[in-house]
């Protein structure tokens, strides 16, 4: 049986792996059949299958094609791999990981057109020039991030960014939207890095930044001149119905308020309560206090409030308390009044009310 070769030249149309939705997905491909004695094949239909492998001329195959073609008077021939027109493809040029390891091209042929194929050999794929420029600037992918390796200046509607800014954006009719979140969405942020910078969509409304660190976040608003609260600078909430009762565990028994402050920011607030029994009740201690968000950590009463506190049985008194937090770290906080006692009998209780003020 007669042997048959290719001399094989190739132009690759292929770009990085970013930007394979921009070019086409093809590889151009040129050869000559020739036979065992250097004749050229001419005027023949042939019939070719062409792989691509992944590390080695043996690797695992990403695209694999069949394809019939006629040589011309010097046994010459043209195609374009990914094309239009092939047969038995298995793959997608598309889904080529071109960014990772190397890639072999296996050229079999038929050179009587049909399935007897006869394995003439693989070579390496190497960039073109242009693709070795473009490499400079090239997109790399880890997992479901990508970077890209450019070590200088970008910029955005501007040929000529500014050389102090890693990017730079231009632009006189749209502007820069950075990511929008409920204060709910904020605070459940998973080791937001400091300096994280978001863009709270309900009240407090506004730019939000991390100024604590990833296992410890404080979140502070941008330019806020006023008090900042869940709504304005005051918060004054009533509940009425069923409250937690007082217990033996300091806790809050009003409705505590969560309230964002900024560095240097004072907390006034006032809390009341109906409390009693429907048995004799005694040894009640109530307080204004404070729970930082972050981090469960424990409520921070103030070194004032009542003590002692009791009442007949089937009686109910109201009580009340107030004080102002100076010098809390910036961040969220519950605001309320908090309470303990040793005796069970606290459990004829109606309404809360807290109000507090931020300045």
């Amino acid at each position: 049986m007669k042997r048959f070769f290719l001399l094989i030249a190739f132009i690759a149309l292929l770009a990085g792996s970013v930007a394979r939705a921009q070019v086409p997905q093809q590889i151009n491909y040129q050869a000559a059949a020739r036979n065992a004695a250097g004749a050229p094949l001419t005027n023949k239909t042939i019939r070719l299958r062409l792989s691509i492998r992944q590390d080695a001329p043996d690797g695992t195959t990403h695209y694999s094609e069949t394809r019939t073609v006629t040589t011309n008077a010097l046994g010459m021939f043209s195609l374009a791999i990914g094309s239009g027109g092939a047969s038995d493809v298995t793959g997608s040029m598309a889904a080529i990981p071109w960014h990772t390891g190397t890639k072999y091209l296996k050229t079999e042929l038929d050179p009587d057109g049909g399935t007897t194929f006869t394995d003439l050999g693989s070579t390496q794929l190497v960039s073109v020039p242009y693709a070795l420029s473009s490499a400079d600037n090239q997109w790399q992918v880890n997992g479901l991030d990508i970077s890209n390796k450019n070590a200088g200046n970008v910029g955005i509607g501007t040929v000529n960014p500014d050389p102090s800014a890693l990017l730079d954006l231009k632009s006189d009719s749209r502007g820069l939207l950075l990511p929008r979140m409920s204060a709910g969405q904020r605070t459940a942020l998973s080791q937001p890095a400091t300096g994280l910078l978001v863009y709270q969509t309900e009240a407090p409304e506004g730019f939000y930044y991390n100024k604590g660190t990833p296992a410890a976040p404080e979140w502070l608003l941008l330019g806020g001149t006023s008090p900042q609260g869940p709504s304005g600078s005051i918060q004054s909430y009533y509940h009425a119905g069923t409250l937690p009762y007082p217990s033996s565990t300091l806790s809050f028994i009003t409705k505590s308020q969560e309230i964002t402050i900024q560095e240097g920011q004072t907390v006034f607030v006032t809390a009341s309560r109906a409390l009693g029994g429907y048995a004799a009740a005694n040894e009640l201690g109530i307080y204004p206090a404070c729970q930082h968000v972050s981090g469960g950590g424990a409520i921070q009463p103030l070194g004032l409030g009542m003590f002692g506190l009791q009442v007949p049985a089937n009686t109910r008194s109201t009580f009340s308390v107030n004080g102002v937090f100076k010098n809390l770290p910036a961040g969220t906080y519950h605001f309320g009044m908090a309470g303990v006692t040793t005796s069970p009998n606290w459990t004829n209780s109606e309404w809360g009310y807290t109000s507090v003020l931020v300045y």
